[in-house]
């Protein structure tokens, strides 16, 4: 998705002619991940970001700086990627799994139902580039003192109600890995409005910075801890600061194309599942649903057999629970880690298949294929 030219190689190539990798080098003085965490916080209307190494630590960073641990339960989607699940399980908390509704998200509904007097949190995961209905689910942490973290991986840039997505709860996680929307092939970042969420984590990513001088003085409202290592290089800032400024073109140009993919859906009345937020959505991909799993493997195997590719939501390993969540029963052994009771989310995602918005391709071809991919399902 992301996009790469000559730019990213200048933007490394005199960090290693200099040999100047690391990113700490005194207080006050700027380096290419300390320009990204400004842009990015100001991008993003947060008051403070910081890069990590992956999303999946962006989200235990995320975690652990709120004080979530052993004895918490944090209430996640049924249809996420297992990092979500397994950063829990890092923090020494326990992941309870809701089931997800029509858009693919999860269910306040069923987040409702699931809290207890040892849930401290809930993840709210925008997949594939579609927002969760944050509404909603803001209301429901407010009323019930919970703590609010959202999964953006796989959502950058995107928004709800005109707020973007990862500044509706207490700390939003980002991923910067290869598949992407903008990407330095691996990395990650967390940001917060909250100055003591911000020092926290500057702790957790870099268990000794309390002791440098670029981040000496920048405890104000807590003492500083013991964290651990998810800090990164200059490469991955200088790369960063490359790809952030591509960010709304990339956005755009995805929204372009599924819009005209998705009025000829409309038109033609195939199935599609709305956006809780269709302006605010990344366009990533559009989700096609059918009225039952036997159309669905049809309709599928149909445009397949047209190099038309669709891809079942639940072919794609280690997102849906029933493919990881055997890994947390032998962890938090509990009597929720069970297929029958996601039968809800099975039903949803086996009648439901993703095709990618095709970025790269001009106008008029994407016009071409969503009418070529109409005619295959409809005669």
């Amino acid at each position: 998705m992301y996009i790469t030219d000559e730019n990213d190689y200048k933007a490394i190539e005199r960090i290693i002619l200099d040999k100047l990798y690391f990113r700490n080098r005194g207080a006050g003085v700027e380096t290419h991940c300390s320009k990204f965490e400004k842009d990015f916080a100001q991008k993003m209307d947060s008051n403070h970001a910081l890069l990590v190494t992956s999303g999946t630590n962006a989200l235990i960073c995320g975690l652990l700086s709120l004080g979530i641990g052993p004895g918490d339960e944090v209430i996640i989607p049924s249809y996420t990627f297992f990092a979500t699940a397994s950063a829990v399980i890092n923090v020494g908390a326990t992941p309870i799994i809701a089931n997800i509704d029509e858009t693919l998200s999860i269910d306040p509904k069923e987040i409702i139902k699931l809290i207890t007097k040892s849930t401290k949190a809930i993840v709210a995961v925008h997949m594939d580039g579609h927002p969760c209905q944050m509404d909603i689910i803001v209301k429901i942490a407010k009323e019930n003192k919970l703590f609010l973290i959202e999964d953006v991986a796989q959502a950058i840039g995107g928004k709800f109600h005109n707020n973007y997505l990862g500044t509706f709860g207490d700390v939003g996680c980002f991923s910067f890995n290869v598949d992407k929307i903008i990407s330095a092939g691996e990395g990650g970042a967390v940001i917060t409005n909250e100055r003591s969420t911000y020092e926290k984590s500057l702790c957790i990513q870099d268990g000794a910075c309390l002791f440098g001088s670029t981040h000496r003085d920048s405890f104000k409202t807590i003492n500083p801890f013991i964290g651990q290592s998810m800090r990164v290089s200059e490469i991955t800032g200088a790369l960063m600061n490359v790809q952030l400024p591509r960010l709304d073109g990339i956005l755009e140009n995805l929204r372009m194309r599924k819009k005209i993919i998705r009025d000829n859906f409309i038109k033609s009345a195939i199935p599609i599942i709305n956006s809780n937020d269709e302006a605010g959505d990344c366009a990533t991909s559009i989700y096609l649903t059918f009225n039952s799993i036997e159309e669905c493997r049809e309709k599928t195997l149909l445009l397949n057999s047209e190099k038309l590719t669709v891809i079942p939501v639940t072919a794609r390993p280690a997102y849906a629970c029933w493919q990881w969540m055997h890994l947390l029963a032998e962890v938090r052994p509990r009597e929720n880690y069970h297929k029958s009771l996601f039968l809800k989310s099975i039903d949803i995602t086996m009648r439901t298949v993703k095709l990618d918005i095709p970025f790269e391709m001009e106008l008029d071809k994407v016009n071409d294929l969503s009418i070529q991919m109409i005619k295959k399902i409809t005669t």
